[in-house]
C-alpha cells in the first residue's frame, strides 16, 4: 500500500485481526453495553412526552382559564378583588335577568349589614350597629334561591323587616357561608365570589361542554363514580406525565389540575338553587381588610414584610371614651382591633388560642393584645338577677338557675360579630324558635385543611363527631386537603364553628384554603378552581346533614341501583317501566315530590343529515312517581332489596333517546340522593313503538295506493302509446266518423 491510501483502508480491502485484538474489543463492548443502556433508560423516563397535550383535548378558552363570564382580571380571576370592586360586581349580578325554562326570575339580592329592629335577645338594634369602627361599612352580602316549585325567587315567599330580605320559605334549607374573618386572607373572599360567578352564569342552564371536549357533565365535584380517581372521565389522565400537574401542587391530575372536575353538571347547580336559601357574605371584615390592603401590606400584599393586618379596628386604646372609638386618632397597630374568629359567644374567654384583656376594653401596647385578643369583657347583669358573667355560653346551667347560657362572660361585641348572631338568629322563616341554618360554612386561608367543632377543647368529641367527620372526608376528597377536628390543629375558645354547632346545633367546617396568607396573584385562579365544589357541596346537604351523613356512614346508599340503559327492557307499548332497588334500611318517602324519576326525551332535528352531525332537541326534563311493585331485588352488596317502578309515560309514536335519572327523598325531607350520581344521567335509544293501523284499513289503504299507483302507470302508458303512434305515422289523417241524429 502506497501514495494516498497509505494509512487507510479502502472498502475492499480485507482486514486482519489477531484473536487477542478481537478478545479486548468485546470486553470493552461488554463494559460499555450496561451504561449505554442505562442512559438510554434514564433518558426515556426523563422523556415524560407521551400522552395527550391540552390541546389534543380542550378547547384554547378552558386550557387558558378563560371563564365564559367574561369580564376584567378581577372577574376572572387573575388578579384579587377589593372590597369597592367586589361590592360592586355582587351589585351587578344582583341585578342581572335570570330565566328558568322561559320564566323570568330573580334568584339574587344584594344588602349591607342588617335593617334592625328588637333582635332575639331583646335588643335594639340599627343599621349602623352592624358598621365597622373606622371605615363604617357594613358586610356586604347575597340572599340566593330559585324559590321552590312556584319559582318567585328572592321576591316571593315572606319578607323578613329585620333582615331586610324577602324569598324567606318555610319549606326550604337554608345555608349560611361566610369569607375573610381575618383581614388578611385575601382568597377567603375570592372563592365564595368564584361560587357567586358560577351560579349566575350557569343557573338556568344544562348540558353544557365546560372544557370543549365533546362532552356534558362528565367529570363533576368528588369521586362520582367511587373509583378512587377524581379524574372521572380519564381525560387528566391521559395528558403526558409532565402536563398533569398543570397547578403546581405536587399532585398530578389532583384538584385544580386542568382535567379534574372540569365538567360539572349545569343542571344540579340550578336544582340546587331552586330547593335552598343560600345567604353568602364573602367578606365579613371590611374595615379589617382595607386596613390591609391600603395601609398596612398594601396592594402587592404578597411582599409584605409581615403576615398581614388580621384584626378588625376596634379602638382599645384608653383615650376618649371606650369603647368608643375616636375616629380622629391614627390606628394603634400594637393595641387595636379584635379577633372576630375568638369573639363568637359560646366558651368565649382566655387562654386557649386567645388573649383576653388586662382591664375590660383597654389595651397596652406590648400588653396582651395580640392577634388573636378576643374583645372586651361583658359587664352587663344580662338576666337582671344582681350577678354578673355567672353563666357564660357553654351549653350547661353554671349558676344552677334553671336558665342556660344567659349571663356571658363577653362575645358578640362587634359589629361584625353582631352581624353574624342577628343574621342567624333573626333567621326563622317556620317560626319554632331556633335558627334555620343546619349547615354553616366559613373561609379561611391558610393550611389546606378541613375543620369541624370542636376548637375549644382538646381530648374531647361532640355527639355528632361521627357525623361530623363523613363530611369533612368528603370535602377533603374533593380538595385534597386533610381533614380534622379545630383543636388537633390548636385550640381556639370563641370560634365561628363552636358557636354555630354548641348554640343554634348547625354542621359547621372551615376550610383553610390555600398556602399563604396574601396568595401570589397567579394562584388565584386554580385554588378558586380547586374549592369551587365545596360550597355546593354544603348546600347540597344542607338540608339535613346529620341523616345524611348516617346513611353515608351506614353506605345505605350505594348498594342501591336505578337500571341502567343496558338492562332496561322496553315493552312493545305503554309506558316505559323505570326500576330501582333500595335497601330496606333507606328511610324513603313515598312522595312523588321527593321520590322519583326525572326523564326527558331527545329526538332529532327534520334538518338532520347522513353526512353532518346529528342536531338533537332536548325537551324539559318532567317527573313521574315511583311506585312499590312488592317484590325483592338483589342490592350491589348480595342483600336483598325492595323493587320500586316509575311507570314513564314515552309516547309509542316516539323516536330517539331517553334521558333518565333518580331522585330519593327520605321522611324527614331529605333531599335529592341521585342515581346516577349528581350531574349523570343514564341514556337509551328508543325505537318507534306505534301500530300501524288495524289489518282491514290497511289492505284498504293498500288497495287506494295500489289502484291509484297502478291506475296512473296504466294512463301513463297509454298517453305514451298514443304518442308514439303519432310520431309513427304523421301523415295519415284520421277517419271521420259521423253520426246521425234523428230528428
Amino acid at each position: 500500500m502506497s501514495g494516498r491510501f497509505k494509512g487507510r483502508t479502502r472498502v475492499d480491502d480485507v482486514v486482519t485481526m489477531s484473536s487477542r485484538r478481537i478478545t479486548a474489543v468485546l470486553a470493552i463492548l461488554c463494559m460499555l453495553v450496561p451504561m449505554l443502556t442505562g442512559s438510554i433508560t434514564t433518558n426515556a423516563q426523563d422523556d415524560d412526552s407521551t400522552g395527550d397535550s391540552p390541546e389534543d383535548i380542550w378547547s384554547p378558552e378552558y386550557i387558558n382559564q378563560i371563564h365564559p363570564w367574561g369580564g376584567d382580571d378581577r372577574i376572572q380571576f387573575k388578579a384579587y378583588h377589593d372590597y369597592f370592586t367586589m361590592k360592586d360586581r355582587m351589585m351587578e349580578l344582583a341585578e342581572k335577568d335570570y330565566e328558568y325554562q322561559g320564566q323570568s326570575i330573580n334568584i339574587m339580592s344584594f344588602h349591607e349589614g342588617l335593617n334592625g329592629g328588637t333582635n332575639a335577645r331583646g335588643v335594639e338594634m340599627t343599621l349602623n350597629s352592624y358598621e365597622g369602627h373606622f371605615y363604617s361599612h357594613a358586610s356586604p352580602w347575597l340572599k340566593i334561591t330559585g324559590g321552590g316549585e312556584e319559582l318567585n325567587g328572592v321576591d316571593g315567599g315572606e319578607c323578613n323587616d329585620f333582615v331586610g330580605d324577602c324569598g324567606n320559605y318555610a319549606e326550604i334549607p337554608d345555608i349560611q357561608m361566610i369569607g375573610n374573618f381575618h383581614a388578611r386572607e385575601w382568597m377567603s373572599y375570592e372563592v365564595p365570589m368564584m361560587f357567586l360567578e358560577t351560579i349566575a352564569y350557569y343557573y338556568g342552564m344544562a348540558g353544557i361542554d365546560n372544557d370543549g371536549d365533546g362532552l356534558v357533565d362528565e367529570d363533576t365535584w368528588g369521586d362520582s363514580d367511587g373509583d378512587g380517581q377524581l379524574d372521572d372521565d380519564g381525560d387528566c389522565l391521559s395528558l403526558a406525565s409532565n402536563l398533569q400537574d398543570s397547578n403546581g401542587d405536587g399532585n398530578p391530575c389532583g384538584p385544580g389540575d386542568l382535567g379534574v372536575d372540569e365538567d360539572f353538571s349545569e343542571q344540579q347547580i340550578t336544582d340546587l338553587v331552586n330547593t335552598r336559601e343560600i345567604y353568602l357574605v364573602p367578606m365579613l371584615n371590611v374595615d379589617g381588610n382595607r386596613y390591609d390592603r391600603e395601609v398596612f401590606c398594601g396592594e402587592d400584599a404578597w411582599n409584605c414584610d409581615s403576615a398581614g393586618w388580621r384584626k378588625n379596628l376596634r379602638d382599645n386604646g384608653v383615650e376618649g371614651v371606650t369603647p368608643i372609638p375616636d375616629l380622629g386618632e391614627e390606628i394603634d397597630e400594637s393595641c387595636d382591633g379584635v379577633d372576630l374568629n375568638r369573639n363568637f359567644q359560646y366558651e368565649w374567654g382566655a387562654p386557649l388560642g386567645a388573649t383576653g384583656p388586662l382591664f375590660p376594653g383597654m389595651c397596652y401596647a406590648g400588653g396582651p393584645n395580640n392577634d388573636v385578643y378576643n374583645g372586651p369583657v361583658d359587664d352587663t347583669d344580662n338576666d337582671g338577677d344582681g350577678q354578673i358573667n355567672e353563666d357564660h355560653v357553654d351549653g350547661n346551667d353554671d349558676d344552677a338557675d334553671g336558665q342556660t347560657d344567659e349571663d356571658w362572660w363577653g362575645g358578640n361585641s362587634e359589629p361584625e360579630t353582631l352581624f353574624v348572631q342577628d343574621l342567624t338568629e333573626m333567621n326563622d322563616d317556620d317560626n319554632n324558635g331556633a335558627s334555620d341554618f343546619r349547615a354553616t360554612l366559613s373561609w379561611h386561608s391558610f393550611s389546606e385543611l378541613v375543620l369541624y367543632p370542636w376548637g375549644h377543647c382538646t381530648d374531647c368529641e361532640t355527639p355528632d363527631h361521627q357525623q361530623l367527620i363523613y363530611h369533612g372526608n368528603k370535602m377533603a376528597e374533593m380538595t385534597d386537603y386533610t381533614n380534622m377536628q379545630s383543636s388537633d390543629l390548636y385550640p381556639t375558645t370563641g370560634d365561628y364553628c363552636d358557636w354555630q354547632y354548641g348554640v343554634h346545633d348547625s354542621y359547621c367546617y372551615t376550610m383553610e384554603i390555600g398556602t399563604a396568607f396574601h396568595q401570589q396573584p397567579q394562584d388565584v385562579n386554580h385554588i378558586a378552581v380547586r374549592n369551587l365544589g365545596i360550597p355546593f357541596y354544603i348546600a347540597e346537604v344542607g338540608d339535613n346533614p346529620r341523616e345524611r351523613a348516617n346513611i353515608g356512614i351506614q353506605e345505605v346508599e350505594k348498594s342501591q341501583w336505578i337500571v341502567s340503559a343496558d338492562d332496561l327492557i322496553i315493552p312493545d307499548s305503554g309506558p316505559i317501566p323505570i326500576t330501582m332497588c333500595i335497601d330496606p334500611n333507606f328511610p324513603f318517602t313515598n312522595d312523588d315530590n321527593y321520590t322519583h324519576v326525572m326523564w326527558r326525551t331527545v329526538k332529532p332535528t327534520r334538518q338532520q343529515s347522513d353526512f353532518g352531525p346529528k342536531e338533537w332537541v332536548e325537551e324539559d326534563w318532567r317527573m313521574t312517581g315511583f311506585e312499590e311493585t312488592g317484590d325483592n331485588c338483589t342490592l350491589d352488596n348480595n342483600e336483598t332489596g325492595i323493587l320500586i317502578v316509575a311507570p314513564v309515560p314515552v309516547p309509542e309514536d316516539f323516536s330517539g333517546k331517553l334521558h333518565y335519572k333518580s331522585m330519593l327523598g327520605t321522611r324527614s325531607g331529605t333531599f335529592p340522593f341521585s342515581y346516577p350520581a349528581s350531574g349523570i344521567y343514564e341514556e337509551v335509544n328508543i325505537a318507534y313503538r306505534a301500530p300501524y293501523g288495524n289489518a282491514i284499513l290497511a289492505f284498504l289503504l293498500f288497495c287506494l295506493v295500489a289502484g291509484t299507483v297502478w291506475g296512473s302507470l296504466g294512463l301513463a302508458i297509454r298517453k305514451m302509446n298514443e304518442t308514439t303512434e303519432e310520431d309513427v305515422f304523421p301523415n295519415e289523417k284520421p277517419e271521420t266518423v259521423v253520426v246521425s241524429k234523428k230528428k
